[in-house]
């Protein structure tokens, strides 16, 4: 190892602990939860000072994690080998298939924490795990764009990947979720499996090739979109060979082999291909088994098509296509500046904005022409120039005349001439293959779901590295026109100055002048000397600066404003809630609400849940739906006492007979609310069930001894009405659905005796719908309505010289310092579909629009009434916005 060589693992040893440092720190804010009032902030933090997660996945990695501190197995028990769950999926639980290296990876850490650093618990370890580990994805970022680019490049690539926002924002502290493994095996993978192919000698081939697999290996025991990686890598090798094979990249001379084929067979491209293939073969099936092997291409199809809304299970509606990361996301997200910000909002911002779109397309336009004018060559092409012909030579005159002319030729901008993997021929048709495939592949990806647009950005990263490289020495070189430099140095100005300017408008401001000010001192300012020889200019520099300025600043302003806001996924009053159950009532009580917070119940209060964001099924939500949207509490109930006992036996028993799922749905919904008695009766005299049948059906829709259900009802179910809505009024024929809502406004309005007032309800694309709030003086005079207006004006809308309002109500309730003042129709109003609650307490309002097919809803009965009227439901403990009601079987006419 030579002397240089020395200086440039040094140099990026010390760029990469630099890099290590400068992430993490921007990082840390998220624990500090700034954006809070201290007030609020005592809200977010538990017991013991530390901010609650901030989203719900986190706690089941965490209870897993102390499962397997505490008794060295991750679950509550072992049955036939296997570790069960027992805390999700009443009544059965569900066995455990779940990638454990974050397992792994905290009970490690807690063990290195508790020996060198004093008594630390697991959740606080599990707090700071996700930031510690994805900050490391550093090291194989900085690695591998090292290799394609120079120090600018790399650092510009490495910043890219680990600060896309994608990503930042499920790797800060307080976010425990396997997303931390994503970067780190998938750029190992990749970086080893190139290499691979690249190594001249065999055993460095073979090294490399167990590298790879090795990391995709952990990956596999890490998070489950490892599969993908397979999928990508392998289609790769396959349009490699055939580039390799069509564009004549081999080693020795065609003429000497019979025939093409042959010659081919005998190049070691192929050869490294079959290595990669058995290595890999070999290692996964020691990872995963021979059968996780041979089930990869079926796997990898599942994952793509997750999201799917026309895939549905038995009938049931797909469930994910209600979490957001499901969802098809925009190119950009709104507003005139969008596309220079770097945010979750769409898939160009996700990459870094529309600066790293630009550089990632320019990359590969270059590498796919390269490959195609390489062609015919077999070694590397020349940079150097030939003096043209006579016919094409300029007079002196001329050549001085284009010199004062601003022109920009792209066809004439020779990037690939300064770049060895873009002039080698073998190297081009390499990573011109990868970098197509690559952004094909994960640009189609994007296209199932939001959740893709972390792998988009690996490509896109790794290229604008390169565009970098390129560009610093095309500017070093080539360009000597300083109007073109000044050019570069306003447009990077301008590009850097927007993200920082919605951090903070003056520092924006100053950017700007800073880098235009630098940029036009060194150009008109600095005069070159004499004596320079070949150092290059300042004002060449500061160019080149800004530009690296320019592609990471979206990144970085990004990653700052989401550690700053960041807000835990729940407070002390589900938590305390949670606490309540878990210190008052039977173990064998089951907790059932919208799967969103079960994996939190299950914790906070040891129990076991209906369903969670890892065992929500159709089947759980449609049930679930139709219990809470329904206006029949005896039907609500008895979902209940067949999910939380029997699970989903009675429909399987039903499908079975009926091969039917909506008519067996239609059955169960017609006999739950019934007695046992009465219920076999209708399903032997109405359905046409054997007497055998009928009682095995109602053994598990009236079950004798029904588990304890606690039911949770909390303010952030009525924004998700629009999905559990959805669910429970799933059309089994058509496959179809609507959804119903609650408009449910951020804030109360003051209205005293006298006077009106109003509270917007709804804005949407210039319209306003507000919620009108009058009071007279006397008693029980309080009256609202709503009302559509212009949100710039605040006139009100007409269509054909009629008041247009989208949100008309038919219905007013109105409660006031406790107690319901009306309940009444609102007459004379054409297509009214909504009905207003309006509460008031102390002169404050909080007017809430209901669709009128939820007014009379279980859920509505019970949370925004109180249970009121009814005794099936009793409400057993409250928090602000959360309520506990428990499921009186015995006052049903099903437990009579």
């Amino acid at each position: 190892m030579n002397r240089e060589t020395k200086m440039t693992i040094v140099k990026s040893v010390f760029i990469i602990l630099i890099l290590l440092a400068v992430v993490f720190a921007l990082k840390m804010p998220a624990a500090d939860l700034n954006v809070l009032t201290d007030e609020a902030k005592a809200e977010y933090v538990d017991s013991s000072g530390l901010p609650y997660f901030s989203e719900m996945d986190s706690y089941y990695n965490l209870r897993l994690t102390e499962d397997y501190i505490d008794h060295g197995f991750v679950g509550d028990k072992q049955i036939n080998g296997s570790n069960w769950d027992m805390h999700r999926l009443a009544p059965d639980g569900n066995a455990i298939n779940y990638e454990l290296g974050i397992v792994h990876v905290t009970s490690f850490l807690h063990d290195l924490a508790n020996k060198y650093f004093g008594n630390h618990s697991v959740k606080e370890v599990a707090f700071w795990t996700g930031a510690i580990i994805s900050t490391f994805a550093v090291i194989p970022a900085f690695i591998f764009a090292r290799r394609l680019t120079n120090d600018y490049g790399a650092i510009v690539a490495t910043l890219l990947i680990v600060l896309a926002p994608n990503y930042f924002a499920h790797t800060f502290p307080g976010f425990f979720d396997t997303d931390m493994f994503y970067y780190i095996w998938a750029l190992f993978f990749i970086f080893f499996f190139v290499e691979s192919i690249r190594a001249e000698n065999i055993i460095y081939k073979i090294l490399f090739a167990i590298l790879s697999i090795v990391a995709i290996g952990l990956f596999s025991q890490s998070w489950t979109g490892y599969i993908f990686y397979i999928g990508l890598m392998g289609i790769f090798a396959i349009v490699y060979l055939i580039a390799c094979y069509y564009f004549n990249v081999g080693e020795d001379n065609q003429n000497s082999y019979p025939s093409k084929l042959q010659w081919f067979i005998h190049q070691v491209d192929l050869k490294s291909i079959v290595i990669l293939g058995v290595v890999g073969f070999v290692g996964l099936a020691i990872f995963q088994g021979i059968e996780g092997v041979t089930g990869l291409f079926g796997s990898l199809l599942s994952l793509l098509s997750l999201q799917s809304a026309s895939r549905v299970v038995g009938g049931f509606p797909n469930v994910l296509v209600s979490v957001a990361e499901m969802q098809i996301p925009s190119m950009l997200g709104g507003g005139m500046n969008s596309m220079f910000l770097a945010n979750t909002n769409g898939a160009v911002n996700g990459i870094g904005g529309i600066a790293v779109l630009f550089a990632g397309l320019s990359v590969l336009y270059l590498f796919a022409r390269n490959i195609f004018r390489l062609r015919g060559t077999s070694v590397s092409t020349s940079g150097a120039t030939k003096k043209p012909p006579k016919s094409e030579r300029l007079s002196s005159a001329k050549k001085l005349d284009n010199s004062r002319k601003l022109k920009i030729d792209l066809g004439k901008f020779s990037f690939d001439s300064v770049s060895e993997i873009l002039t080698d021929k073998k190297l081009s048709i390499l990573y011109g293959t990868l970098f197509i495939v690559w952004v094909v592949l994960t640009a189609l990806a994007v296209t199932r779901g939001s959740r893709f647009i972390t792998t988009l950005v690996l490509p896109f990263a790794l290229l604008t590295g390169i565009f970098v490289g390129v560009a610093m020495d095309y500017i070093k070189t080539k360009i000597n026109d300083d109007r073109i430099l000044l050019a570069i140095i306003i447009i990077a100005a301008i590009f850097a100055s927007i993200p920082l300017a919605t951090v903070n408008t003056i520092l924006g401001i100053l950017m700007f002048i800073v880098i235009i000010g630098a940029g036009a001192a060194s150009i008109y300012l600095l005069k070159p000397k004499a004596s320079a020889g070949n150092n290059i200019p300042i004002k060449k520099y500061i160019a080149i600066i800004g530009i690296v300025i320019a592609l990471i600043t979206p990144c970085v302003c990004g990653a700052y404003q989401t550690s700053e806001n960041v807000v835990p996924g729940t407070s002390d009053s589900m938590w305390n809630a949670m606490k309540w159950v878990n210190e008052t009532q039977p173990d064998d009580t089951v907790i059932t609400s919208w799967w969103d917070f079960g994996y939190l119940f299950e914790i906070a209060a040891d129990k076991q849940v209906t369903f969670d964001g890892g065992s929500q099924s159709g089947q759980r939500a449609f049930w679930l739906g139709q219990a809470m949207s329904t206006d029949n509490l005896e039907l609500s109930a008895g979902i209940f006492r067949m999910l939380d006992t029997t699970g989903d036996r009675a429909v399987e028993a039903l499908v079975n007979i009926t091969n039917d799922t909506g008519k067996s749905t239609d059955i169960l919904i017609d006999i739950l609310p019934k007695t046992a008695s009465d219920a076999q009766k209708t399903l032997q005299t109405k359905y046409h069930l054997t007497g055998a049948q009928a009682k095995d059906v109602v053994n598990y829709t009236h079950p004798k001894n029904p588990r304890p259900v606690i039911f949770v009802a909390s303010s952030d179910m009525l924004q998700k009405a629009g999905w559990w809505s959805y669910f429970g009024a799933w059309n089994f024929e058509n496959q179809t659905s609507k959804n119903y809502n609650y408009y449910v406004p951020t804030s109360q309005v003051e209205v005293k005796a006298g006077q009106t007032g109003k509270m917007s309800l709804l804005n949407d694309q210039g319209m306003t719908v507000n919620a009108v709030i009058q009071r007279g003086t006397g008693n029980n005079t309080t009256t609202a309505y709503t009302e559509a207006v212009y949100t710039e004006s605040g006139e009100q809308i007409y269509v054909n010289d009629t008041p247009y309002n989208p949100l008309n109500i038919s219905n007013l309730m109105v409660i006031e310092d406790g107690y319901l003042m009306k309940n009444e129709s609102v007459g004379n109003v054409s297509d009214a579909n909504y009905t207003m609650f309006l509460l008031g307490y102390d002169n404050q309002y909080t007017p809430i629009l209901i669709s009128n097919e939820l007014s009379n809803s279980m859920f509505t009965r019970l949370y925004l009434l109180g249970g009121s009227g009814q005794d099936i439901f009793e409400n057993v403990h409250t928090e602000s916005g959360v309520m506990l009601f428990k499921v009186n079987f015995d006052k049903t006419k099903a437990g009579a």
